[in-house]
């Protein structure tokens, strides 16, 4: 069969038909580019944002503890005492709480390299180290041991 021997018609037909297929091919390329991007997005925030962001609620809860203690030593009123008491212990809580929270999902992560993890690791050893100098902070203050 000759291309001259078809008519219009079917020219026009098959050329439409080519075209319709050649769209539906790049739509379904698209869709599937759409769905790569959209899933590297939720990893994204599912997965190194968020533990970024707990990292930083720590961070945050570690200051509002220090300045809690430090304020706590600082006032001089009973009900300020009661405020400071009741804010450095709720910082010191959050941070137990976050730091518990990075490391499970640190540890459940597939996607975190060795140096995060021994981040991660350093962060919960400072606590240890720290967590129980600051209670102690508080207690010394709270019992008006000021010097």
């Amino acid at each position: 069969m000759n291309l001259r021997n078809i008519t219009i018609k079917n020219k026009l037909i098959a050329g439409f038909g080519m075209l319709a297929v050649l769209v539906v091919l790049v739509a379904g390329m698209s869709l599937h580019a759409l769905f790569a991007a959209t899933d590297g997005f939720a990893h994204y925030v599912n997965g190194i944002n968020a533990r970024a962001d707990v990292a930083g609620q720590i961070r945050t809860a570690v200051d509002r503890r220090a300045i809690a203690a430090r304020n706590l030593v600082l006032v001089t009123k009973p009900a300020d005492l009661e405020l400071e008491k009741a804010e450095v212990t709720r910082a010191h809580e959050d941070v137990q709480a976050r730091l518990k929270q990075l490391q499970s999902m640190i540890a459940s992560a597939a996607d975190t390299s060795d140096k995060a993890k021994g981040l991660v690791a350093d962060m919960a050893r400072v606590e240890t180290l720290y967590g129980p100098v600051a209670t102690d902070i508080v207690g010394l203050a709270l019992a008006g041991k000021h010097d």
